[in-house]
């Protein structure tokens, strides 16, 4: 019927071939998966041949590389833990040929095959795959594919084995030696195999690229294969040229209807000149791929032998697309049609008055005959039986009900049916585990008592070969005491008792688990996707509230147990990291649940703290800081730690915007931090309090200089009781700008500069590369020289023993940077009294009172210097 539509559809003035071809194969691709149905195949080879024939292969390759395209972008569903996982599918790219290559459908395979190869050119694969082969020499095949899907940005690419290059290979291996296409299917091979596209890229011609497409073993062998293949082709059409001169002049007629039909080969003998031909040119073929020199190197094609067909290899390496139609079997194609058009002619053409011969017989080709033609059709075949009893199975793992997605209560339950057999095999195994330790702890400690020394005496005789001619009397007999092994019969018992026991134990420990834990584990896992699923589509409370007590209700199963057992550690860490990412992160109303949680059961802080994030609730920072801080022990340092990297404050003092008072209670909380780790921290306290110090200057540097007095009175009220660590001085005097000075001349030299280069708004020192960059203003600098010598007076004051022996026994640890803070303020007043010196007229009262001034500071200075293992320095405190 195709074939006369063709013909039919051919004749002038008619729509024509194509269109023809193009409407049965959108009838035959309209079913899913059509490529696996083996009578569409057929079908489809048959539409094939005649595209070919017709020169029409381009519209049916049209339909087909839309269809293609669309398999290449489909992506299948995985389940969300599953994904978790990470198994990788080793699945090759979707193609019309599921398979390496077809042998029944070759005409179909042709087309597939060109159409294939037409996406390959139209994304510039297989030219990116060349160039990084060419590019570098040790990159394999998988490699160079992979490196040209991610410059080329494709979406999606053929997997390694849906290159054109094997594609050709094993449909040239698959191929019937007589059959049509196998000369151009060849050609198609070799043009991808023996290219040497070196110089397209502005490379050296370093020969055959093919060669690099099959150095893994299993190709090489496969490239084995396909020049035996060449062998047997080559033969098959020696032996067919020499038998076709012999046979006899009576063929088969055309008149053999169902005879010829049975007849498993066609009734056309090829041209025996035909077959002399193919001798020859697979023959060149063998001789291209068996020479290594051909494929290694560029070669001068006009010096060639004449059996190398130099003029058909240039076109073969140049990548001419023009086919070998001359060695296609033209008239055998024409005969073939012939006889597909006569079958369905002499059905049409069926005589009627063989109708009455026969009053059981029924024209087939008459529609209004059908339903005796169905009856008829039935009455020849068995009663057939009955259907099979439909026994009812229960799948292996039960649905997720849909309340359970919004009902917090029903999702809980759930989660408890299947996580409590979870746990309890998470316990069996670590029983098991303590058990053998046990076991095996106790034949240590058996195997030294199984041989124990025990004292023998044992008699021995002596013989006496007699003296001076004289016989003996006899063997003396002497009795020793000695010590023999003896082997502790109740100890090898216990042993061999023990060694039974660990090896039941191992055999158990080695059996699969019961099939119930792995139900229970797929039935959460499809709870959780489900319920990210739903939340995703569409955020509702409910599920927003399942969510977060689904969250809490995998985590209570978190114990000893389920962390000592690696594959429910895995598994629960899993649930809880799903859970975690979607419901509990950045989710304000949760902060303080998932810290109480973490300061009540330490262990979970490595699975949870993830999920802490402080700076998703601005309002209640300051309290879970203060929760925090409150819970800093030396146990609990590392937790502390942990936490406290998941606070933000740069973040929530720029864009949350606190108000002062909120700062303050921070600072509070941060100093009261500081001195618990105390003035010389514990190892375990110093990483915390790392961090607690850059908090402390980030808030005194926040909107300098609001919390510049808090900073100095919580500073000083704590020195004076040296329960800070000197560090907290250093880290305060880095952000005003004044670190210890150097004792060298440099630091004279920038001493004389400061003098010289002092602005009217800020008075410190310009900073070195290891100062801040906030600078204090001259009253500020006023300011904080008055309080101090206030506070150094009123501590000096303030009980007896100071007011006798003075304050440097109790600020020794700070003498340091206290001397150093000194020296800062009375540079920057000394800069000051100096310029306004400047400014005024000799012999004014102002310029009387600045020199007073300048030197008292002049002579404070260099005593504030003063070494500390002098002795003055105690009466530079005192003063």
């Amino acid at each position: 019927i195709f074939q006369s539509h063709v013909v039919e559809s051919s004749k002038p003035g008619l729509v024509g071939a194509a269109a023809v071809l193009e409407f049965w194969v959108g009838i035959l691709t309209q079913q899913n998966l059509w490529y696996r149905d083996k009578t569409v195949l057929f079908l489809m080879d048959q539409i094939c041949c005649a595209a070919f024939t017709y020169h029409q292969e381009e519209c049916v390759q049209k339909l087909l590389y839309q269809q293609h395209k669309t398999a290449l972008g489909y992506h299948g569903d995985r389940g969300l833990l599953s994904s978790l996982v990470g198994w990788i599918s080793g699945n090759a790219t979707p193609s019309f040929i599921e398979g390496q290559s077809l042998s029944a459908e070759i005409w179909f395979a042709w087309v597939v095959l060109n159409m294939e190869g037409v996406f390959e050119e139209d994304s510039q694969l297989r030219r990116c795959v060349e160039h990084e082969l060419l590019s570098e020499l040790n990159i394999s095949p998988e490699q160079a594919l992979k490196k040209a899907q991610q410059r080329l940005k494709l979406p999606v690419a053929p997997s390694l084995q849906r290159l054109q290059v094997y594609r050709w290979a094993y449909q040239a291996a698959a191929t019937p030696p007589d059959h049509p296409l196998l000369p151009l299917i060849w050609q198609k091979f070799l043009q991808l195999y023996l290219r040497q596209p070196g110089p397209e890229y502005g490379l050296a011609a370093g020969g055959c690229i093919g060669k690099r497409f099959f150095q893994a073993s299993s190709q090489a062998a496969f490239l084995r294969d396909l020049r035996q293949r060449i062998q047997e082709v080559s033969d098959f059409h020696h032996a067919a040229s020499q038998a076709l001169r012999v046979l006899p002049p009576n063929t088969p007629s055309s008149d053999q209807g169902d005879e010829t039909l049975n007849n498993p080969g066609p009734p056309y003998l090829t041209s025996p000149q035909l077959h002399t031909e193919l001798v020859r040119l697979f023959g060149v073929f063998s001789v291209w791929l068996d020479d290594e020199t051909l494929q290694k190197q560029e070669v001068y094609l006009p010096s060639l032998p004449p059996e190398y067909e130099p003029h058909r290899l240039a076109q073969v390496m140049q990548w001419h697309q023009e086919l070998w139609l001359e060695y296609v079997d033209q008239e055998r194609l024409q005969y073939d049609q012939r006889e597909v058009l006569s079958l369905w002619k002499k059905v049409q053409s069926e005589p009627t008055f063989l109708q009455t011969q026969t009053s059981g017989f029924t024209d087939y080709t008459s529609l209004s005959n059908a339903r005796e033609r169905i009856l008829s059709n039935l009455q020849k075949h068995p009663v057939p039986r009955l259907a099979p009893e439909l026994h009812k199975l229960k799948a292996p793992v039960p649905e997720v009900p849909s309340a359970c997605l919004t009902d917090c209560k029903a999702a809980c339950k759930l989660l408890e049916q299947d996580l409590s057999i979870l746990q309890d095999q998470a316990r069996i195994a670590v029983a098991r585990e303590a058990q053998q330790v046990a076991m095996e702890q106790e034949l240590l400690e058996s195997l030294p008592v199984l041989f124990k020394n025990r004292p023998e005496q044992v008699t021995m005789a002596l013989e006496c070969k007699g003296k001076g001619g004289q016989p003996c009397q006899g063997a003396a007999n002497i009795t020793v005491t000695c010590e023999l092994v003896q082997k502790q019969e109740a100890v090898q018992t216990q042993i061999t008792s023990l060694r039974r026991d660990i090896k039941k134990l191992q055999t158990d420990a080695m059996a699969p688990p019961p099939e119930i834990l792995a139900q229970a584990a797929v039935h959460t896992e499809n709870f959780i996707t489900a319920l990210v699923n739903m939340h995703k589509a569409q955020k509702s409370p409910a599920v927003q509230k399942v969510g977060v007590s689904a969250f809490y209700k995998v985590v209570s199963f978190v114990c000893e147990d389920t962390l000592r057992h690696p594959p429910t550690r895995q598994y629960l860490s899993s649930c809880v990291e799903v859970l975690g990412q979607v419901f509990i992160q950045g989710n304000a109303e949760e902060c303080g649940r998932v810290l109480k949680t973490i300061l009540e059961q330490r262990r979970l802080c490595p699975l949870i703290s993830p999920f802490f994030t402080p700076n998703a609730a601005p309002s209640q920072l300051v309290f879970l800081y203060q929760d925090v801080v409150t819970s800093l022990s030396l146990d609990s340092a590392d937790v502390v730690f942990m936490l406290l990297t998941k606070f933000d404050l740069s973040q929530w003092l720029n864009e949350a915007h606190p108000v002062f008072s909120e700062r303050t209670r921070l600072l509070e909380l941060v100093h009261g931090a500081l001195c618990v780790c105390g003035r010389d921290p514990e190892p375990e306290f110093l990483t915390p309090f790392h961090l607690f110090t850059k908090h402390w200057t980030w808030l005194l540097r926040h909107h300098f200089p609001d919390h510049y007095s808090d900073c100095l009175r919580l500073l000083m009220t704590s020195s004076s009781n040296q329960l800070l660590s000197p560090e907290c001085w250093k880290v305060t005097l880095r952000v005003l700008g004044c670190l210890p000075p150097s004792r060298s001349t440099k630091g004279k030299a920038e001493a004389a500069v400061c003098s010289t280069e002092v602005s009217t708004r800020g008075v410190a020192p310009p900073a070195s590369p290891y100062r801040s960059p906030i600078t204090l203003s001259p009253q500020q600098v006023d300011e904080t020289v008055d309080w101090l010598s206030d506070y150094f007076l009123r501590s000096r004051l303030s009980k007896t023993d100071l007011r006798s022996f003075g304050l440097y026994a109790s600020w020794t640890p700070y003498i340091e940077d206290v001397v150093s803070f000194w020296d800062h303020l009375i540079s920057c007043l000394i800069n000051v009294q100096l310029n306004s010196c400047a400014r005024e007229s000799v012999g004014s009262s102002k310029i009387m009172k600045g020199s007073c001034r300048l030197l008292t500071y002049i002579y404070v200075k260099p005593l504030s210097l003063t070494s500390k293992d002098k002795p003055e320095e105690q009466q530079i405190m005192d003063k």
